[in-house]
This record gives structure tokens, C-alpha cells and sequence, in this order.
């Protein structure tokens, strides 16, 4: 199964000098870090979870999700199971339907916060749950130990006597959306069904755990890093390692897809990485990440590899004035051209938005493998390089290759409607926003000018991809 992702553009350029600075972090890839994760076997857990082993009676290990204001951090629990990520299908086998639950926690630590609790049961792949429940679990006194509750669960289904063939749970720490009320904690150490019905290998008393190891560059984050803490972190992951020795000097990165064996079926991960905010626990485009004291004019960094048919590498920048953007640069390539056997440079100018003539303070950079379309993981055979990525003070070049192929937009900036023109046909075009949303594409049949409209509520700058028979430019343009 693909996970979706959405990505970016090009221009092929090169460089008036190739000595250039290192502003981003880690931008030469040379520092990398180890991490190292403990998680409960047959569960995915998202933000702070942790293993916990303070309770006083019964089986020892529990598992315990933190929050924290500073981080905007809640965290989850969700017992995976064969249709994951999709949750009301059923995260593990049972036999009949179950009439209550009982759930053992400690939650003196909770603080202002108040835990909240899905249970539902499925049969086959009916999306409708027979039962859906949701109830809380609120903040005990600090140090009341060991605390249980049962609650009764309730039969609805449209067909009478349908019995249930597996069940789901979902724990959240704060029933608060999106920041939580206290930066407090919730153990939960065993869940049970009283009539009988547990399947033994669902790992609902949480005594088995597994382990996850994640080698990545030093103030990045990576895909894998994105699914830990988007969607989950999986027991029985391999290591996920980046670092490559085949590098120009020191340390490269490695782009390429990543199946990861689940229960049942594979998971494909789209390659990525991004500058790391030490403030927030995900990678993102439209966050800022890194300071800067100058008004950069390029976007630069080397590259080699190969790509399958219909897969695209693509390196972005994003400039910010406080937590506006103000500025961006993008280098996108498909399989449509050839891709450099030994490390070549990129470099790609940088495009500010209308107006804004002052100097930006932070800035954020990802790298991305994907499809052509910018939607879904690559090809399994393609691999991208990159090292030394950097800003530079100095503009780009036209690379000679794209010489030959004049494409106009025009007017830029616009306001609305504008004109693609170009002395090749232009077979398809895309439009991507600075997080990397394909927000327009169509096929067109061979024109060599086409007229558009920018979608309704855009930013303040767009990326406009050309493409045609054997070749891909993409344009920036400035909205009004």
C-alpha cells in the first residue's frame, strides 16, 4: 500500500562558483544520529509513549503516553491490525462480542488533561462497527496508584445477531484538540473484555515489546521519523539507515522507498527528509526550522542516481519573516531526462514574493523521492544521492541542456488568470503550492500555449511544472 505524500518541482541549473556556503544544518549530511525505540508488540503508538513498569499488582509492564504544551504533543495508542491504517477494520482477532471492558491505569498524573478511549468491533471488512464506544479516563490525586475501570458496551448494528469476527482500541492522552491542557501523563497497564472474549494475541496487557533502531542526519527529520510520528512506530521494524558511503566527501543520503512488513501486507514508505524544528515532534514544509541573516539567491546541492520511469527527485527551500514565507527555490527532476551517474550540481535561484525586499530570519529545506504526479512513494529501483546541500549569495545559470526549449508565464506575478507559452508542446502541467500540495494538474494535448487560472486561496507563491516530449521546467510565479 502506497502512502500518500505530496512533493515538488524543477529547473535544471548550474553554478557561477561551487564553493558555496553551508548555511543549512548539517547541509554537508556528515553528522548522523542513532535512535533508539522500545514499543509494544501488535501496537502503533504516535508522540511520547513510553514503557512503564510501576504497577503495584498484576502483569508489570504497561505502556505510558505523555503530553507537552511546549511540543503541542499528545500522544496515542492503537492496536494495529491487518486493514492498518485503517482503524474501524479491526485491529485483532475475537470470537463473538464482547459486553463490557475493563481497563487498568494510573492517572495522578495526568494533570488538567483527561485521557479518552475508543473501542469498536467490526466483522470482515463492513466499515460499520457493531459497537463504538468512547469514554474517559480522568486525573486521579497525585500518588493513588493503580486505578481500574469497566464500562458496559452497546450493541448496534443495522443487520440484528451479527456477531463480531475483530475488534480495534485507540487511546489518546488529552481529549483536547490539538495542543493539550497539561503536560501530564496516563499509564495503562492491562485491558481486558470480562466475558471472555480477548483474543490472546492482541498484546492487551502489553508484556510484549519489541524494538526499533533509526540511523538518520543529525537535525533532519526522515520519512521514517514522519511515520513514528504520524502514523506510528511499528514493533519488528529493521534499522533504517540512511548514511551511504558512497559520498564526494564525508557522508551522503540515501533516497529511496522503504517496504516495511507489517501483520499483514506492506507498508511502502515514501522517501524524505526535512530540516529539523526542535520545537515541534513532525516535519513540515510550511514550519521554519533554521536561522538565516542573509537574502540568499540560490538554492544549491549535488546529486546522482538513477530513477524508474515516472519517479521525480526534488530538493525545496522555504524562506520565513516570522512564521510567513516569503521566499522559495525548488530543483525537481523526472525520469523523463537523464540523471547524473557521479555527483553533479544543482542549483536553482530563489523566488520571493511580491514586495518583500527585506531579509528573512529562518528557513526550511526538504528533499524528496516520489512518482512523477508528486503523490505517491517511487519505484523501488530508484535511488537518489545528495550531498553538500547549501545556500549561496550568488544567482544561477540556464543550464545549456534546457536552451533550446523557451517557456514564458505570463503575467507574473498574476492575479488570477495567466498564459503558459512554449516553443515545444506541452503535453502536462502542474501546480504546487510551498508545502508541496499538487493543487492543479491536467494532461494537455500537445499546445504550445495554455491558458490557466490560479485555484482560489493560494499562497503567495506557486510552482508551475512543465512538462512535455522530453523535457520538465518549472516556473515560479508570483500571486497577487
Amino acid at each position: 500500500m502506497n502512502k500518500t505524500i505530496s512533493i515538488f518541482f524543477f529547473v535544471l541549473g548550474f553554478a557561477l562558483r561551487l564553493n558555496a556556503q553551508e548555511t543549512i544544518v548539517n547541509g554537508r549530511l556528515n553528522n548522523w544520529d542513532q535512535t533508539q525505540f522500545k514499543v509494544p508488540n501488535k501496537w502503533m503508538v504516535i508522540g511520547s509513549a513510553t514503557l512503564d513498569s510501576s504497577k503495584t499488582v498484576g502483569n508489570s509492564r504497561g505502556i505510558k503516553l505523555s503530553n507537552s504544551v511546549s511540543d503541542r504533543t499528545i500522544s496515542y495508542a492503537l492496536e494495529v491490525g491487518a486493514a492498518y491504517p485503517n482503524v474501524l477494520n479491526g485491529g485483532y482477532p475475537i470470537s463473538g462480542t464482547p459486553t463490557s471492558i475493563k481497563i487498568n491505569y494510573n492517572s495522578s498524573a495526568l494533570g488538567n488533561d483527561t485521557a479518552v478511549v475508543i473501542v469498536g468491533f467490526t466483522k470482515g471488512v463492513d466499515p460499520m462497527p457493531m459497537i463504538l464506544q468512547q469514554f474517559y479516563l480522568f486525573a486521579d490525586a497525585s500518588g493513588s496508584g493503580d486505578n481500574s475501570i469497566t464500562v458496559p458496551l452497546t450493541y448496534f448494528h443495522v443487520i440484528p445477531g451479527l456477531v463480531a469476527d475483530s475488534a480495534f482500541i485507540y487511546i489518546a492522552s488529552s481529549a483536547a484538540a490539538g495542543t493539550p491542557n497539561s503536560s501530564g501523563s496516563i499509564s495503562i497497564y492491562n485491558i481486558s473484555f470480562p466475558d471472555g472474549k480477548t483474543a490472546p494475541t492482541a498484546n492487551l496487557d502489553f508484556e510484549s515489546w519489541g524494538g526499533l533502531s533509526v540511523l538518520k542526519p543529525t537535525s533532519w527529520y526522515t520519512s521514517l521519523d514522519a511515520y513514528e510520528e504520524k502514523v506510528g512506530k511499528i514493533a519488528g521494524l529493521q534499522q533504517f539507515a540512511l548514511q551511504s558511503t558512497s559520498a564526494r566527501t564525508g557522508y551522503a543520503v540515501i533516497l529511496k522507498q522503504r517496504p516495511v512488513v507489517m501483520q499483514t501486507g506492506t507498508e511502502i514508505l515514501p522517501a524524505w527528509m526535512i530540516t529539523q524544528n526542535p520545537s515541534y515532534s513532525v516535519g513540515a514544509m510550511d514550519l521554519p526550522s533554521f536561522n538565516v541573516d542573509k537574502r540568499y539567491m540560490s538554492l544549491r546541492g549535488y546529486w546522482k542516481g538513477s530513477l524508474s520511469a515516472g519517479d521525480r527527485v526534488s530538493v525545496m527551500v522555504n524562506f520565513f519573516d516570522a512564521d510567513t514565507l516569503v521566499g522559495s527555490a525548488m530543483f525537481s527532476q523526472n525520469s523523463a531526462l537523464s540523471v547524473p551517474a557521479n555527483y553533479t550540481l544543482f542549483s536553482e535561484n530563489i523566488i520571493w514574493v511580491p514586495g518583500y525586499t527585506s531579509t528573512p530570519q529562518k528557513a526550511t529545506v526538504g528533499a524528496f523521492l516520489t512518482d512523477s504526479t508528486f503523490q505517491f512513494a517511487s519505484a523501488a529501483s530508484s535511488v537518489i544521492y545528495l550531498e553538500d546541500l547549501s545556500l549561496d549569495m550568488n544567482s544561477t545559470k540556464i543550464n545549456p541542456v534546457l536552451s533550446n526549449i523557451g517557456i514564458t508565464l505570463f503575467p507574473n506575478p498574476s492575479s488570477g488568470d495567466f498564459s503558459i507559452r512554449s516553443t515545444q508542446p506541452i503535453k502536462r502541467i502542474s501546480m504546487i503550492n510551498t508545502v508541496g500540495q499538487v493543487v492543479y494538474q491536467t494532461q494537455v494535448d500537445g499546445l504550445n500555449e495554455v491558458n490557466c487560472s490560479i485555484p482560489a486561496g493560494e499562497s503567495k507563491l506557486l510552482w508551475v511544472v512543465i512538462e512535455g516530449d522530453g523535457f520538465c521546467t518549472t516556473k515560479g510565479l508570483s500571486v497577487q
